[in-house]
């Protein structure tokens, strides 16, 4: 392709992870016959499931049924080759990339319409028109219609921390360690991971399993250390501990904005007995984590591995959780030192504490979370989308109608919900960024030309994966009757205040989602009138949620515009 190349298509893809690729196969299902492209910044697709980010101790976090699409079955793992259904990571990048090239339209795959190494650099509409710029080539595509599907996992959030640059051992984020094999260096032999969640837990283990000698360091002034969950299931009727928790009716448990009001919520939600049953569930829950993770256990007192205790309760979710998706897991991280202190600063192979406590360290990974900007767009033009910006890169009018309305709905929140009335002790970080506010945290309020996929954090990205580009794809389409501008903000505002409440510190986003996953998606294939991924009578309650629910949902939507063509679902 030559520099500078013009081109002109029906719909721009940006990323080709889990959710690019359902957006192009949504999309071109409906549209078989439309042009195209997938730009992904990356050399290979996946996102978080590419070739280059594998290593051998990634295993999945949700197991099989759950890591896989409706409409093509994960195969090349069986359920006695897993542990209780989870399995090493490596076996999704097959199958991601098996799914590229299984789906052919109008003679092309997936793969084929996938333009690598095309980072955009800006993009911007004009005319009517989406316009993106490539970096390096210089390429420029033209749409009407745009599925950003970058997510949230693409730009690496790397603190800046004193004497970084004095620092003579290699550093990387989590997002290299794959590619870096660092664990086979045989010079390398003191590495440091700096970080909280279960991505941090997963390059300890790989460094411990190495013979590497590990140093964790998971810094006071944040959220706190991630919670485990087991894998197996509480009650003989599920699998895992996963599908026991994705059912419709964990989801009426959850103080979740996105369940269906109904006699049942309004007690469980709303009154005292009612809370006095939700406490017992998620008590019991937490107690399960604890007893396996046995957090004072005498053989990693020496190892401080009492410092990976969650600060706040399950329920509560103000860290990240884990499934301990293989057996001896939590054994294996006792050979770790843990400390949670702040990070004073860097020397030449050390890292120094706030304690004063000196670290050795050849390699330090930043398994430090992600950064929420979207470097394509300009800061004022990412807020007006609904996308996290700077506070400062916010209209001040709007600013001020956006905090009434949040001001308003938290008074609600509280009402509906009281078991969010009393949150437990946790730390407060200053906010410097506005929360996610998309309307149903996919289309911003005024321009439905454009949709976001992944921009939130929950629990089963798969099955979102497949809920979202359906809903994204029915929006640029103008197949769903939306609400007024006004009533849009409410509902934002809404979400935003509930989060908040819900999570935290990590709620402050507005888009972090993590217990929810079943209810938001149900809500969202409600407003598309759409019913065939539900189950008959008790089931639908109980059973899971799994990717074969969804088989044929695009077909039932097909069904319904093509009955209705001049009605609006």
């Amino acid at each position: 392709m030559a520099a500078g190349d013009r081109h002109e298509v029906d719909l721009i893809v940006i990323g080709s992870g889990i959710y690019g690729i359902q957006a192009a196969r949504t999309y071109l299902e409906i549209h078989p016959n439309h042009r195209i492209v997938i730009l992904e910044a990356d050399s290979c697709p996946g996102g978080v499931w590419s070739a280059e980010r594998m290593y051998d101790a990634f295993w999945t976090q949700t197991p099989l049924q759950v890591t896989e699409f409706s409409d093509q079955p994960l195969t090349s793992v069986s359920w006695n080759d897993s542990y209780h259904g989870y399995f090493p990571a490596k076996h999704v990048t097959t199958y991601l990339n098996e799914y590229l090239e299984n789906h052919i339209y109008n003679g092309s795959s997936l793969t084929d319409r996938i333009v690598f190494n095309a980072r955009v650099q800006r993009f911007q509409k004009e005319d009517g028109k989406w316009t993106a710029i490539v970096q390096n080539s210089g390429s420029v595509y033209s749409a009407p219609k745009v599925i950003d599907a970058s997510g949230h996992t693409s730009i690496p959030n790397i603190p800046q921390l004193p004497g970084a640059e004095t620092f003579k051992g290699r550093t990387l984020h989590h997002k290299q360690f794959g590619r870096s094999g660092i664990i086979h260096h045989c010079n390398l032999s003191y590495l440091v991971v700096i970080g909280s969640a279960k991505s941090a837990a997963d390059v300890v283990y790989s460094g411990i399993t190495a013979g590497m000698i590990v140093t964790w360091i998971i810094q006071k002034s944040g959220s706190g250390p991630g919670a485990y969950t087991p894998a197996t299931a509480p009650i003989k009727l599920y699998r895992n501990s996963n599908e026991s928790f994705h059912t419709r009716f964990m989801g009426s448990l959850c103080a979740s904005v996105f369940a269906e009001r109904s006699y049942w919520s309004r007690f469980i939600d709303g009154t005292f007995f009612g809370n006095w049953i939700l406490k017992r569930v998620w008590n019991a829950m937490q107690k399960g984590g604890d007893k396996i993770a046995n957090f004072d256990r005498a053989d990693g007192k020496d190892n401080g591995f009492h410092n990976l205790k969650p600060d706040t309760p399950l329920f509560w979710q103000n860290d990240s959780t884990g499934a301990l998706q293989r057996e001896h897991f939590l054994d294996a991280l006792r050979h770790a030192t843990v400390y949670r202190q702040d990070i004073e600063c860097l020397k030449e192979r050390e890292v120094i504490l706030a304690d004063g406590t000196s670290v050795k360290a050849d390699v330090i990974v930043y398994a430090t979370g992600w950064k929420h900007s979207s470097p394509y767009l300009d800061d004022s033009t990412a807020a007006e989308l609904g996308l996290a910006a700077p506070i400062s890169a916010e209209d001040p009018q709007e600013a001020a109608k956006w905090q009434e309305l949040e001001q308003e709905a938290d008074v609600q929140v509280l009402k509906q919900f009281r078991m969010l009335t009393h949150p437990p002790q946790y730390y407060r970080h200053d906010c410097n960024e506005t929360p996610f506010r998309l309307y149903k945290s996919v289309i911003p309020v005024h321009d439905h030309s454009i949709a976001f996929l992944g921009k939130v954090m929950l629990g089963n990205n798969f099955y979102n994966a497949e809920v979202q580009a359906l809903y994204a794809v029915a929006a640029l389409d103008g197949n769903i009757s939306l609400p007024p501008a006004a009533d849009m903000k409410r509902e934002i505002a809404g979400v935003v205040a509930w989060c908040r409440r819900r999570y935290l510190t990590m709620g402050e986003t507005g888009n972090w989602f993590y217990w929810d996953v079943v209810p938001y998606t149900d809500g969202l294939l409600k407003q598309l009138g759409l019913s065939s991924h539900r189950k008959k009578g008790w089931r639908d309650l109980l059973k899971p949620a799994l990717a074969p629910d969804l088989r044929g949902l695009i077909e039932e939507y097909k069904s319904t515009t093509r009955d209705n063509p001049a009605k609006n679902i």
